[in-house]
């Protein structure tokens, strides 16, 4: 049993200590009574106040005190929603891209995004969005794992990853961007977790077996938490890791 526990135990049995002392002592006014009746006012005063005192701290310790605990993590964390599969997420990062500045992606290809999205991410380009993808090497070993582990079409990811390279060329070149408006990098090393930045907002997930990357969880972190700010280190870590990473 743990000290307070222990503590809180002794101090209820003090109290009702006091207050089963205090029955000794009459209750019924008289003259000659007034004084018992002073101690069993004092007695049961006491042990009242506490009991009182230990049902708070019951109260507090058990269930208030875990539940303080748990709004400082998540508000250290700045976890603002967790996704089932990342089909739900898209419904977020999708409104976010109407008024998006900046994105990191950090995936295994992009072609459903692409596809998708790929006409407001040109017009968000036009207005100033600066976009880097983070790409696996498509000739890694990993790549063909991948595709089994979630029980992908052979050829379906490593064809995913050059779709995304042709469309950021083919993009550049219809738009006339400069080379920083979107740059893309390939990294050597496993495959990272699937992240996405929006500005102040940040997605992650892991890859899973026998998932699909759509019907994998997500979590959402806000700017100015640990979880944004650990995730967005991550991604600048790797990105800037000239022994894994090169640009395309």
């Amino acid at each position: 049993m743990k000290r307070e526990n222990i503590v809180q135990l002794l101090i209820l049995l003090l109290s009702i200590i006091l207050i089963l002392f205090a029955n000794f002592y009459p209750t019924n006014s008289s003259i000659d009574n007034i004084e018992k009746i002073s101690i069993n006012t004092v007695l049961l005063s006491i042990g009242c106040s506490i009991l009182a005192v230990v049902i708070i701290n019951f109260v507090e310790y058990h269930i208030t005190l875990p539940e303080v605990n748990f709004m400082k993590v998540i508000n250290s964390w700045k976890l603002v929603s967790i996704f089932k599969t990342r089909q739900e997420m898209n419904t977020v990062t999708n409104k976010l891209l109407l008024k998006s500045e900046e994105l990191d992606i950090a995936a295994l290809g992009a072609s459903g995004f692409i596809n998708y999205q790929g006409d407001i991410l040109k017009e968000r380009l036009k207005k100033g969005l600066k976009i880097r993808f983070l790409i696996p090497n498509k000739e890694s070993n990993f790549i063909v794992q991948r595709e089994i582990d979630e029980m992908a079409q052979e050829g379906s990811i490593k064809k995913a990853i050059s779709d995304l390279v042709e469309w950021v060329e083919s993009t550049q070149k219809e738009l006339n961007l400069s080379d920083s408006t979107i740059q893309i990098r390939e990294y050597s090393c496993l495959p990272i977790d699937s992240i996405m930045r929006i500005d102040s907002n940040l997605f992650t997930g892991p890859f899973m077996v026998n998932k699909k990357s759509q019907l994998t969880m997500s979590y959402q972190y806000k700017q100015g938490g640990i979880g944004y700010e650990y995730y967005k280190k991550y991604f600048e870590d790797i990105w800037n890791d000239d022994k894994t990473v090169s640009p395309i």
